[in-house]
């Protein structure tokens, strides 16, 4: 594996100095990109697809991997660009405080705890699921933007999304010749084996790349080509089937929602009575036919269906075991990382009819109760603080017809992201899954960037060189 992710990196570096060097078409638009965002998105397509599991150094406070090494290059040249006055620092707004309030009350928690648990995994947990995504988020949110970059971020999103449903569908098919990296159906995990995990390892992670990149797909169909959308048709379906093939409910759900959004908010009243027609007849046909199979049906190959049965019926006693353990610490918690030692003495109440002591080899599966009963009131307030924050933010940059279609399809996808984290995290604890925090806050620092930075540079490309048009992204938008 280090020889594969080694001869990537010389694949890489000589072409980009074939198109630095020689007269390449389209060099000179490559040239153009920023390479923070360019960094930015390849972080999370390098931490995505040759993540820990493709390849690992162990060994020291950190483990090394070849999206961490690419973050600290980048953090690096960032702090090079502020020193040398290229990109500009911008004022502290409303996301900014509420992103650094989640990450500050986390701090505090982990280390007012024992840290060192279970082999440091409070620590490891708010390193690499929180202080890590933080850097991203800080450098897309501050480095200078223009319309290209927007257009590489959606076909990246995009293009990966299409190779992600593709493994997930072979996956469940059984066609392991063409799953790469091979560590997905050769991993000695084997939890959610069966289903479409992808390189995550986990198919609620997988569904909610696929769908991010579902929405990016779509970010190309106003004014292009009868080709353009002829592809995003065809993309669209793969993915769909691509998230499907995650065989999760959650993920299902998500998709729904988001489609209906996305739909909802850009189409005409005309329109929006059509889709509630088709959509009331759409549910009255179907769940009558396949509402039994969608609650009922097998997933994981080492799983039998009264063993799924059983898991959905765990669900009310996590929230016995988390309302127990708010009511001894309701404002702090019980501290970051410590559910899984503190939740023991409120398993063995023999007072109670429910065999709460079943959940014992699990997590909390909700991100809100986990937030509850590890940082309290405290924690669970600043966490919806940021969500809130996020989707305002969203919301405005959306209806702001000062900006360019671009860039408001940018808040059309962090309110994708928020129902995804958010309807998922009804059912998985999301705060700790592979990536997810990566996607949030690098989508949340592209929206909030764009936000506060001057029209004139963000659309730098397009003003200066209006001899080469960009193909235009987003939602079929009629009103």
């Amino acid at each position: 594996m280090p020889v594969v992710a080694f001869l990537i990196f010389v694949a890489v570096v000589v072409w980009a100095i074939a198109l630095a060097r020689f007269k390449v078409p389209g060099a000179d638009q490559l040239s153009k990109l920023s390479p923070l965002h360019l960094g930015g998105v390849m972080v999370l397509i390098v931490g995505s697809v040759f993540g820990y599991e493709f390849f690992h150094i162990s060994g020291g406070p950190i483990p090394i991997t070849l999206d961490r090494l690419l973050l600290g290059c980048l953090v690096v040249l960032a702090g090079w660009a502020w020193l040398m006055n290229k990109e500009n620092m911008r004022r502290p707004n409303g996301m900014d405080v509420s992103v650094f309030g989640v990450i500050g009350i986390l701090c505090l928690s982990t280390f007012i705890h024992d840290f060192g648990f279970a082999k440091n995994l409070p620590l490891s947990r708010f390193l690499f699921f929180y202080c890590l995504p933080l850097a991203l988020y800080l450098i897309v949110r501050t480095a200078k933007l223009n319309s290209l970059d927007l257009a590489a971020i959606t076909t990246a999103l995009g293009a990966l999304a299409v190779y992600l449903a593709i493994t997930g569908i072979a996956e469940v098919k059984n066609f392991h010749a063409i799953v790469f990296p091979r560590y997905i159906v050769e991993s000695t995990i084997t939890e959610f084996l069966g289903r479409g995990r992808g390189p995550f390892l986990n198919p609620v992670s997988n569904g909610v790349f696929q769908i991010a990149g579902f929405c990016c797909i779509w970010f190309w169909w106003p004014k292009g080509s009868r080709r353009v959308r002829m592809l995003v048709v065809v993309s669209s379906l793969l993915v769909a089937v691509g998230v499907y093939a995650t065989l999760t409910r959650s993920v299902w759900m998500a998709l729904i929602l988001v489609v209906g959004v996305g739909f909802w908010v850009t189409t005409s009243r005309q329109q929006k009575g059509i889709l509630i027609v088709l959509g009331t007849l759409a549910a009255i046909v179907l769940i009558p036919a396949v509402g039994d199979k969608v609650f009922s049906f097998k997933r994981d190959k080492n799983v039998t269906l009264a063993q799924m049965s059983k898991s959905a019926q765990l669900r009310p006693l996590f929230l016995t075991v988390a309302l127990r353990m708010f009511e001894d610490r309701p404002l702090f918690g019980c501290g970051f990382g410590q559910y899984a030692r503190e939740k023991t003495p409120y398993l063995q109440d023999s007072t109670s009819s429910q065999p709460l002591r079943q959940t014992k080899v699990y997590l909390q599966h909700n991100v809100f109760l986990a937030y509850l009963t590890e940082m309290g009131l405290a924690g669970l307030f600043v966490l919806l603080i940021m969500l809130g924050v996020m989707a305002r933010s969203a919301w405005l940059l959306w209806i702001n017809r000062k900006q360019t279609l671009e860039q408001r399809q940018f808040g059309l996808l962090l309110a994708a992201m928020l129902v995804c984290f958010c309807v998922n995290g009804m059912f998985h604890d999301t705060s700790i899954m592979p990536m997810m925090n990566y996607l949030l806050f690098f989508v949340a620092g592209i929206v909030n960037n764009i936000r506060t930075a001057p029209a004139a540079v963000v659309e730098t490309v397009a003003t200066t060189d209006p001899t080469r048009p960009l193909p235009a992204r987003g939602f079929p938008a009629t009103n």
